[in-house]
């Protein structure tokens, strides 16, 4: 605990020391949970006070009549699907009544209180949602969740879909974690609730470190806790503890009682021969299933490897170990049972008839010992047996021999009845050696998890299966297998590890499934590394495979099983391959994958083949993907497969829909279990910068790709990177674009990312047009379109239509911009959605020619009519300066001024500053009262519109870049008009326009006078 001491009283606080900031956000929350919904995570190192903390708020929660619901993460319930869940849920049991009849069942079969088939993916989230709603509509909650580090995954998934919808609910979720990497978590691949890369992302409104205390605040805790301490002594404790209030308070009774000799730790596990612990039924995650035990050996090195130093947790431990080592074996043996065992194992009872069974030592002699040592207390009342700290239990299996974890594991399995799924996991982490009959069984559970939503559990069970299979074939089968389970499941560390494992026990060639294997690797490679190789030199042979029907048979869902089984397995696995041959596709251009994706999209499902349509064309007039999409979300069941709904998200991004299907967005959230948060982000970033949300955009891809950079996830980094890179050139950031593309260049390049790459210069298009650079702007521009058309396989070309449009115009080539939306009209790129349709319309009239006012003033009204116009701010407000520049250009002031200041209220509102100051100094030239106006509504009779407007202001003596500023031109296209006027007025200089002009006018004057010329 950080504080000194609890008062006395039923609900009081404990009084802590170094922790206002938390104790003050935690009060906050609580006041005001009556008007708005919040989620708090505490993280730190273990003994830190963060339970501490959860004890402050549950104290001031009861006092003001809040409801508490409290769950404690246990390292061997983190295997449990739902087990966290069960633990927070279990007292609202009985108002699941008012609940509707799927909700409620779905609910009650995943806590295991109801038969029936499991539930799909995320409807556990959505009636868990439902149920505490329900309960705070007569009573606030607050949720306590402490050592959410061990939460298992599922629970995780509700957790994290509960927080982001806490805001219009009197509900507070606290929830308490260790940082990422402590020492003491010690199974190799722990479910935790943070995330794999053990950030606490998941209840992320609001992280709260709760690091070591200051140097000033530990001495005052030391002083408090320890008044007598010798000031020697003092400083010792204060330099070993490093400001953790928990070895503040252990270290002086340490000190006091000279510690005998200790005795050497048990060999360590990463010592030994890889596999090892393995064959020798060693504990762990990938060994010992749900219940395998943290050996304090095999360390996550998914974690571990984000610390240079020696974790503090590591040193924590130790504390405990002469308490333990004093121990009698028989309460020893007792407490590694309980440690073990999770919340079956802490019963009282429990342990009272194993001890009799096996223990030398009679019960009450052996709890007098527990009590006496201090690290665990039984409560006489609810007969359960609670440790001092977590700690303990870590202390306790990092401590024992090998064998006699795995005896402790076989006295759980002999306890526990014989349908239990976690005695066939005690048993698995009691095997020595290989046993077919257990791994069969142990597969079968693995399944079932799988099937229950428990993807991240069951991967580590069915590596364990494989680890007792003794034929290499099986063996290499189920580590494929449990490779998918876990990339399924999000782990997709854990997945490369079981392929790498499978690849070695393949013995010729790559391991089976060549299916499951081909899709693994490819989605792993390229989440991973952002590399999108394997996918297209693994994924086209093996789709190519299964139309002929080749494969030994080996699926690793039994020892041997038909080639047709085999066939099954690879038709099941033809859309999530598409899926993914589509995405590398898009991204990359490669020929071969779209080809491939292509030759098979008509062999799949009617959702596949729109997919493939929305991405590929024809955009002819038979192209009614928008309409088809629809139809597909609406007519998309409860129950459908993960793989349509990831066909019909990627199709609603084909044609820039993604804000428009709510519908789809509710099925994926409540549905799909490894529908990832990211690819979700990914493309609702996306969605805002389209439609004007330009802070959110930037706030979530900011966020995501710090996430995903420090979880090693390139691929998403790469993409939310990008997202934050279309608002910083919108938004005319050159420095932040530099800094992206430096960035992103050379690493998309390498990969043959070519969306990245021509996304990027796209987006410098974008920012040099925001400063008015229009000769800057062309240079970059010319290079994403080839001579004579559109760039093939280019399905994100109609993002930098606008301004490559732009870009030429502005730099005096409006033919080529024309030629070119020629070729896009007859490419029917507007056919493709409203998005496209609207970028072309507001294209054209940019381009639209400036002799003819009537063709640009219905180029603009056309888009102006554009239905849902409003709802693409950006462009739209780019249409109306450009438009307000052609209007001044023949003295419409007053429409002119409409559009301006229209542009100029956009572009503030999206701190579009470069944007803004345009149409601020447009609008300035349009609020000038001195003076008539240059007469720009008659034409000199030689000259063209234009031609008579330039040769009027350069005879006032304006330079080329007045005259263009003041017409919205270059100064290379005011040249370019000049060169043009000079022959046909029969001069040479600048010095003679104003006297030819006025000849002109003279000789015109009879039939049609000729106004005077503006005051300068």
């Amino acid at each position: 605990m950080s504080g000194a001491e609890i008062p006395e009283g039923r609900w009081a606080e404990p009084v802590l020391t170094g922790r206002d900031t938390q104790v003050a956000a935690i009060g906050a929350a609580l006041a005001d949970i009556t008007s708005t919904g919040t989620a708090i995570v505490l993280r730190g190192d273990p003994g830190t006070g963060k339970s501490a903390l959860l004890r402050v708020a549950e104290a001031r929660a009861r006092r003001t009549g809040i409801r508490v619901l409290r769950m404690t993460g246990a390292e061997a319930e983190a295997g449990l699907a739902f087990a966290a869940l069960h633990q927070v849920l279990w007292p609202l049991l009985g108002d699941t009544r008012a609940l509707p009849a799927g909700q409620r069942y779905a609910l009650e079969r995943a806590l295991g209180v109801r038969d029936g088939a499991p539930p799909e993916g995320f409807a556990v989230a959505g009636a868990a949602l439902a149920l505490l709603a329900h309960t705070a509509a007569h009573r606030p909650v607050v949720v306590l969740l402490d050592d959410l580090q061990w939460a298992d995954p599922s629970s995780a998934d509700v957790f994290r879909y509960v927080r982001r919808r806490l805001a219009p609910l009197p509900v507070v979720v606290i929830g308490a974690t260790r940082c990422a990497g402590a020492a003491d978590r010690t199974e190799p691949e722990p479910p935790l609730v943070q995330g794999e890369d053990g950030r606490a992302e998941h209840l992320s409104d609001r992280v709260l470190d709760v690091g070591p205390l200051d140097e000033q605040q530990a001495a005052q805790l030391l002083r408090t806790l320890h008044p007598c301490l010798p000031e020697r002594a003092r400083r010792r404790v204060l330099r070993a503890a490093g400001g953790n209030p928990l070895a503040l308070r252990e270290l002086p009774a340490r000190m006091r009682c000279p510690a005998a000799d200790r005795l050497a730790l048990p060999q360590d596990a990463r010592t030994a021969a890889p596999g090892a612990a393995q064959r020798d039924g060693g504990p762990g995650k990938n060994q010992g299933g749900a219940d395998g035990p943290p050996s304090g050996d095999d360390c996550d090195p998914e974690i571990a490897d984000l610390f240079d130093e020696l974790p503090l947790g590591e040193r924590l431990g130790r504390l405990y170990e002469d308490r333990v080592r004093a121990l009698p074996d028989s309460a020893r043996r007792v407490l590694l049972v309980a440690a073990l065992g999770g919340t079956f194992a802490q019963h009282v009872t429990v342990l009272r008839g194993i001890a009799e069974r096996t223990a030398a030592m009679p019960w009450v002699e052996i709890g007098e010992h527990i009590e006496t040592s201090g690290l665990a207390h039984a409560d006489p009342v609810t007969g359960r047996l609670t440790f001092r700290h977590p700690l303990v239990r870590g202390c306790l299996t990092h401590l024992a021999a090998p064998a006699e974890r795995r005896a402790a594991h076989r006295l759980l399995a002999d306890a526990l009845p014989v349908a239990s799924p976690r005695r066939t996991m005690h048993r698995a982490s009691a095997a020595l050696g290989t046993d077919d009959e257990l791994a069969a069984l142990l597969h079968a559970e693995a399944d079932g998890v799988a099937a229950r939503g428990g993807e991240a559990e069951a991967a580590g069970m069915m590596a364990r299966a494989a680890g007792l299979s003794a034929d290499a074939a099986v063996r290499a089968a189920r580590l494929v297998t449990a490779a998918a389970m876990a990339a399924r499941g999000g782990r997709l560390r854990l997945a490369v590890r079981l392929v790498t494992a499978a690849e070695a026990e393949a013995l010729v060639g790559r391991p089976e499934p060549a299916a499951l294997y081909a899709f693994v690797v490819a989605y792993t490679r390229l989440q991973l590394d952002g590399d999108p190789g394997p996918s297209v030199d693994l994924l086209p042979g093996v789709l190519e495979s299964s139309e002929a029907g080749e494969g030994d048979g080996t699926d690793g869902l039994s020892v041997s099983v038909s080639s047709a089984a085999a066939r099954g397995q690879r038709a099941a696995l033809l859309e999530p391959m598409l899926f993914l041959l589509i995405v590398v596709a898009v991204h990359t251009g490669d020929e071969r994958a779209w080809a491939a994706a292509e030759r098979h999209a008509a062999d799949a499902s009617e959702l596949a083949a729109l997919c493939w349509r929305a991405w590929a064309g024809p955009f002819d007039a038979g192209y009614d993907v928008p309409r088809r999409l629809r139809e597909a979300v609406a007519a998309l069941p409860a129950d459908q497969e993960t793989a349509a709904a990831w066909l019909l998200l990627w199709t609603a991004t084909a044609v820039d829909a993604i804000g428009e299907h709510d519908a789809l967005w509710s099925r994926f959230a409540r549905r799909h279990v490894y529908a990832t948060d990211a690819f979700i982000d990914i493309v609702r970033a996306h969605d805002d910068f389209l439609h004007g949300r330009w802070d959110a955009s930037l706030a979530v891809s900011r966020r995501g790709a710090e996430t995903s950079a420090a979880a090693g996830y390139a691929f998403n980094e790469l993409l939310f990177l990008y997202n934050a890179g279309q608002v910083l050139a919108a938004r005319g950031d050159r420095a932040g674009l530099a800094a992206l593309k430096a960035a992103l260049g050379a690493p998309s390049a390498g990969r043959r990312l070519r969306f990245v790459t021509e996304r990027l210069r796209g987006l410098e298009v974008l920012c040099a047009l925001g400063h008015g650079r229009a000769e800057e702007a062309w240079r970059l521009a010319r290079r994403l379109v080839p001579p004579g058309g559109i760039p093939p396989r280019t399905p994100w070309f109609h993002l930098s239509l606008l301004d490559w449009v732009q870009a030429a115009v502005g730099s005096g080539r409006r033919a080529e911009a024309r030629r070119l939306l020629r070729a896009v009209r007859a490419a029917g790129t507007a056919q493709a959605s409203a998005q496209h349709a609207f970028l072309v319309t507001a294209a054209e009239a940019l381009a639209a020619d400036d002799q003819d006012d009537e063709e640009v003033e219905r180029r603009y009204e056309a888009v102006y009519a554009f239905p849902d116009a409003e709802h693409r701010p950006f462009p739209l407000a780019r249409v109306r300066l450009a438009h307000a520049v052609q209007l001044r250009s023949r003295s419409r002031y007053e429409p002119a001024a409409t559009h301006c200041r229209a542009a100029l209220g956009t572009f503030a509102r999206l701190g579009a500053t470069p944007w803004a100051g345009q149409a601020a100094r447009e609008l300035a030239l349009l609020s000038v009262p001195a003076g008539p106006r240059p007469p720009l509504t008659e034409r000199h009779p030689l000259l063209s519109a234009q031609e008579s407007r330039i040769a009027e202001l350069v005879a006032q003596g304006l330079t080329n870049r007045q005259v263009g500023e003041r017409l919205g031109l270059s100064p290379r296209t005011v040249g370019t008009h000049l060169y043009k006027i000079f022959p046909k007025l029969g001069i040479t200089s600048r010095a003679a326009m104003a006297r030819a002009l006025e000849e002109a006018r003279t000789a015109a004057r009879e039939a049609a006078p000729w106004p005077a010329p503006p005051a300068r």
